[in-house]
């Protein structure tokens, strides 16, 4: 098993070495499987935390993303398309180095059998069955939270975090009630399955709807202005400057979000930075469509000469048709079939759209341009800090190839 990444003991071990390290001790926990079934296993294993400690993990890592072996001639199923193989997981750090947390070898006294993960998987008990992957070959600790396979196959159904909660029913089933194996009649399910960790749900559960209810807001004030007549003498192009301001706002708020996690430590702005990205093309196509649809009538002889002629609308609408890719290919399911790798390098162009976006801005004023230089500066701010942690975190890795070589 190779372990790498944000860690300054990098390595690889096999599982006579682990068990050479940590002791194997028994854990009896209740196994609560997404689909509703449930059983009560003896695990043999060892706390995942203590190999966390040994490891000695930087600042740096925030998760722990798993891998299991891929390897279609003993695993047949993975001939199968079902998945994108291999079958990856994750978990955050705090969530890794909970005691009850271990990595499993064995069950009911004797070693993991095949087709139940040997030699070594995970068990998280107050998550549900398929947090526990298998036939671990790979443990990453990262900075972002990592993919994780049934998140990206069915990312309405199944979620990062997939805490034990039979408050919040699958799409397709209720989590109320499982059905213990051996048993005929169902039994309410315990929250968390019953292990009661401390509060492991994503942090601040409301934030994603006060994100977004709080992001319909400018469109309210502005249209509550439209109809009470405070938008000025040119009610239109005051609209339009709007749309376009609060597009501009809530790019850089997007890629604020990273910065923000790198000198904090927080994780939640990485939870809302698709939200604002998505709103600021909302808002773009709101802006494009004003200037489009009632400035200019839909004249496409004259917006085409707008556009050619007029250098400050060219760069708009350049930034514009780059958000284009990056909001369609905004989902789970696109990074999936675009491959991580590709998507990440297509969507470095919100970098150049933002740059573009700034520019437009600056030659759209008249005299002062205070304002978007100001926005120039804080994006000069974001950028600085992403490059300055990519530095860091090149010059940490070199004496950690060297020692893992």
């Amino acid at each position: 098993m190779s372990i790498e990444g944000e860690v300054n003991k990098p390595q690889i071990v096999d599982i006579d070495t682990l068990l050479g390290w940590f002791p194997a001790e028994e854990r009896i926990y209740r196994m609560r499987c997404v689909e509703a079934w449930s059983m009560v296993i003896p695990w043999l294993g060892f706390p995942l935390a203590s190999l966390v400690k040994k490891v000695e993990p930087t600042s740096r890592a925030k998760y722990v993303a798993f891998t299991t072996l891929l390897d279609p001639k003993q695993m047949p199923g993975q001939r199968s398309r079902v998945l994108d193989w291999p079958y990856v997981e994750g978990l955050r750090i705090d969530e890794a180095t909970h005691p009850l947390a271990i990595l499993a070898i064995g069950l009911y006294g004797k070693p993991l059998p095949n087709q139940n993960g040997a030699p070594l998987r995970l068990v998280v008990p107050w998550k549900y069955g398929f947090k526990g992957i298998k036939s671990i070959v790979k443990i990453r600790f990262v900075e972002e939270q990592p993919p994780t396979t049934w998140n990206i196959a069915a990312p309405n159904e199944y979620g990062f975090y997939a805490n034990v909660n039979p408050e919040v029913d699958h799409p397709r089933w209720s989590q109320a009630t499982e059905r213990r194996i051996g048993e005929l009649r169902r039994r309410k399910t315990l929250p968390f399955n019953g292990s009661k960790p401390r509060l492991f749900s994503a942090p601040v559960p409301f934030l994603k709807p006060a994100v977004f209810l709080g992001s319909l807001f400018p469109l309210l004030a502005l249209a509550i202005r439209a109809t009470r007549g405070q938008l000025g003498a040119n009610p239109i192009a005051t609209g339009l400057n709007q749309l376009g301001l609060i597009a501009l706002v809530f790019l850089i708020a997007s890629l604020a979000c990273t910065p923000i996690k790198i000198i904090s430590g927080w994780t939640w702005p990485i939870r809302i930075r698709r939200m604002l990205g998505l709103f600021a093309f909302f808002y773009a196509c709101l802006h494009v469509a004003t200037y489009t649809g009632i400035d200019q009538g839909f004249d496409w002889r004259a917006i085409l000469a707008d556009v050619t002629k007029r250098k400050f609308i060219f760069v708009g609408f350049s930034a514009f048709v780059l958000l284009i890719p990056l909001a369609t290919t905004s989902t789970n399911a696109m990074v999936r079939r675009i491959g991580f790798a590709r998507w990440k390098l297509l969507h470095r162009l919100v970098y150049v759209s933002a740059i573009l976006g700034v520019i437009h801005f600056i030659w759209r004023v008249k005299k002062d341009v205070t304002e978007p230089v100001t926005y120039g500066v804080v994006l000069g701010v974001l950028f600085a800090v992403r490059i300055l942690d990519a530095l860091a975190r090149a010059r940490r890795a070199q004496p950690r190839v060297a020692r893992a070589r």
